[in-house]
């Protein structure tokens, strides 16, 4: 047997008491292992001075005065500067408990799985930005996230920044928009909630799940840390966290104090208990027609499939129907027993009030736990035992049928000991789903119960369902998502544009609803976020011109430099602007497009791509000359460089070329996160800039191809927003 990471802690004002301290504990516990047959290998022991102070005199022990020894060799410990750091359960630990090592590692580490993310996904072959973004959080968004929880809460200003700046880059590889486009608007089109969001959501299901512990919640909480300037003012400890929470969540009724549901750690069903578990039978799927598109003939062909899946179980002689609603700040969990399946006549009813902010989940399976325990278990011993569950929840019913000892959650836990306790006493019980809002009639009773119960607010139970773990994160992250989003910059290009709207990965075309392809889908979001290599800030960012509307009034370097480039949406040009499929183009003839010079032969008329080519051709066919020298003469002036790359970036600078890059500095320029001002041209600035919500919604010269595509009202509308 094996023994892993066992911890221990010794508190003491310095070395000399500490150390003595730690040695009785090690021989006590060496001791013990002996007895016991356990070995400890000292190889794998390691220690960690650690101290709230700034002095770091009294970190390392210069003459070894107390040395930390366990079954006779000494651990080494860990100080300030220490070359290796200790780790505890694979993160580094600091002498300072800032984890700031632990959070450039976490970096560190993610860096590597983003270049492997980036080779998958390829502009072109990459996979579609939802599978995508599944991957990139699992990979590496859970690399990055490792501890965050506690490095959130103690890392300094400029680790959180890193680790911010990590998920930043993780997010545009999603959509595949470029470096230049700011934080806020990659996670958006990500649909990928901020950092801090998830770290904060993390440190409270931590305390959340010390809470429930059978322990003594107000006598003995977690260490407070020091007071410290945070990040964003970082919710450290458990009473700033709550009040943090608090603050968000009060409006929905729910406090530190709120009463929650019980925590599950281990199942309350011995395995033999669940022998008679096969007289419990689940009808999870319900297959349907596919092919449907009509709205009305799909509800009339789900009616169809349920009312035959009930009617295979018709016969039973109980029908219980249960159902859950949410209206916030209202809810209601439902349960109605019924004689048969298509009677009205309503035996009995149970209904609990869930909370003011449930998930429709929590609420259903509310409805079935309160079913079976007050509708059934008092009828357990009824000669009839035969029981038919109506219920359209399918997620619940697909949680269920994992079996009653794999239950991951309380309720369902109590839901599996309600059945057994039937199936044990002779009842035979199936639960079958069914569509809601399609007219079956046993579902569309409970759902009226339920409508009833919230308008009124009379519930059969008294109080307020216990509050879901599951819930409470999720009010926290919405409402702590909504705070993020009503503070991220409005200057952006995505935001002027589509405001704080996450984007659509499904993927479909909302006029043809024909599914884009990566490529497509990666020009959109580029367009979105006003970095598309096809029209804007980018597409000029290389020209020595302003980045006007071309279709309103283009300058004339705009136009020559169209024209020289053979470019469709040039002035004059009556063919179509360029698609962002390029399936068309054949391999060959995208490598012909080359800016390499052309070099003619001294020898012979030979004109060759590249100098390397033309030195091979002098090898090769004229041998008895000297290769030719790399040295060349500027085109236009007459100033004589040793290398072609040296006279090249001559040339794009030279002051007689009329063509040459002005830029301030010959170093290179790296571009702003944010929209900027183009460097200045001959031409004077005429008409709007040109942005994706001036051609959409403005531009008279695109108006054409908007009325031909037909959808001219419905972007004014909004209708594709």
């Amino acid at each position: 047997m094996y023994a892993d990471d066992l911890s221990i802690i010794v508190k003491g004002q310095s070395r000399e008491d500490a150390i003595p301290t730690a040695n009785m504990v090690l021989q006590k516990l060496h001791a013990w292992s002996q007895e016991n047959g356990l070995a400890i290998n000292p190889s794998k022991c390691e220690a960690a001075w650690f101290t709230l102070s700034t002095h770091t005199e009294s970190d390392y022990d210069r003459e070894g005065r107390w040395p930390l020894v366990v079954a006779g060799c000494q651990i080494p410990v860990m100080t300030m500067g220490a070359s290796r750091t200790t780790k505890l359960l694979g993160m580094d630990l600091d002498p300072r408990l800032t984890l700031n090592v632990a959070a450039t590692k976490q970096c560190a580490a993610t860096s590597q799985r983003i270049s492997q993310l980036r080779c998958m996904a390829h502009k072109e072959a990459g996979p579609s930005p939802h599978d995508l973004r599944t991957f990139v959080i699992g990979y590496g968004a859970s690399k990055l996230r490792y501890g965050s929880e506690l490095i959130w809460a103690v890392a300094t200003d400029s680790a959180k920044n890193e680790m911010q700046k990590t998920y930043a880059t993780l997010a545009r590889i999603v959509s595949g928009v470029p470096s230049t486009v700011d934080p806020e608007s990659a996670l958006l089109e990500a649909n990928m909630p901020p950092l801090h969001v998830l770290c904060l959501r993390a440190r409270l299901s931590i305390f959340e799940n010390t809470r429930a512990c059978q322990v003594d919640w107000m006598r003995r909480p977690p260490p407070e840390p020091p007071p410290r300037a945070g990040f964003r003012i970082s919710p450290l400890s458990r009473n700033e966290l709550y009040a943090f929470v608090d603050a968000y969540t009060k409006d929905y009724g729910i406090t530190q104090s709120s009463p929650r549901e019980e925590r599950f750690f281990r199942s309350s069903i011995p395995p033999w208990f669940a022998a008679s578990a096969h007289r419990v039978t689940i009808g999870v799927e319900v297959p349907i027609d596919h092919s449907i598109t009509d709205e009305e003939e799909l509800i009339r062909e789900k009616r169809r499939v349920s009312e035959e899946a009930l009617a295979l179980h018709s016969h039973r002689s109980w029908i219980l129907a249960t159902d859950g609603g949410v209206d916030v700040p209202k809810s209601a969990g439902v349960g109605i027993l019924l004689s048969s399946l298509n009677s009205s006549e309503i035996i009995e009813k149970a209904s609990i009030n869930c909370g003011a902010r449930p998930c429709s989940y929590r609420t259903e399976s509310r409805a079935l736990l309160l079913a079976l325990e007050k509708l059934m278990i008092p009828r357990i011993r009824h000669r009839r035992k035969t029981l038919l569950v109506v219920t359209d929840s399918q997620s619940l019913l697909a949680a269920l049928n994992k079996g009653p000892l794999s239950q991951t959650d309380w309720t369902e836990d109590q839901i599996w000991q309600r059945l057994l306790t039937l199936a044990c006493a002779g009842w035979s019980v199936h639960l079958q789903f069914c569509y809601g809002h399609c007219g079956v009639h046993a579902n569309e009773l409970a759902d009226q119960y339920a409508t009833q119960t919230m308008e009124s607010g009379q519930y059969t139970e008294q109080g307020i369902a216990p509050l879901w773990h599951t819930d409470l994160l999720t009010c926290f992250t919405t409402q702590l998502t909504n705070k993020w989003r009503s503070t991220i910059r409005q200057d952006t290009h995505r935001y002027l544009l589509c405001g704080t709207r996450p984007s659509d990965l499904s993927g479909k075309d909302l006029i043809t609803q024909e599914v884009l392809h990566r490529q497509e889908l990666v020009h959109l979001a580029r367009a979105r976020c006003g970095e598309s290599e096809l029209w804007g800030r980018l597409y000029w960012a290389v020209r020595d011109c302003t980045n006007q509307c071309r279709f309103c009034n283009v300058s004339p370097e705009q136009s020559a430099y169209m024209r020289s480039n053979n470019d469709p949406t040039a002035p004059g040009t009556d063919t179509v602007p360029p698609s962002a499929r390029e399936e068309d183009v054949s391999p060959a003839r995208r490598r012909t497009l080359t800016r390499r010079r052309k070099e003619k032969c001294p020898h012979c008329d030979s004109i060759l791509t590249g100098f390397s080519n033309l030195v091979s051709h002098c090898r090769s066919f004229h041998p008895e000359h000297p290769p030719p020298l790399s040295e060349l003469k500027c085109d236009f002036c007459d100033m004589v460089f040793p290398t072609r790359r040296s006279t090249a970036q001559h040339r794009n600078r030279c002051a007689q070329n009329p063509d040459a890059t002005r830029h301030l500095n010959s170093s290179a320029r790296r571009r702003s996160l944010l929209p900027q001002d183009q460097p200045a041209s001959t031409s004077t600035p005429i008409g709007p800039r040109e942005t994706l919500h001036h051609l959409l919604l403005e531009c008279p010269g695109t108006l054409a191809v908007r009325q031909r595509l037909g959808i001219e009202q419905d972007l004014r509308l909004g209708k594709f927003s």
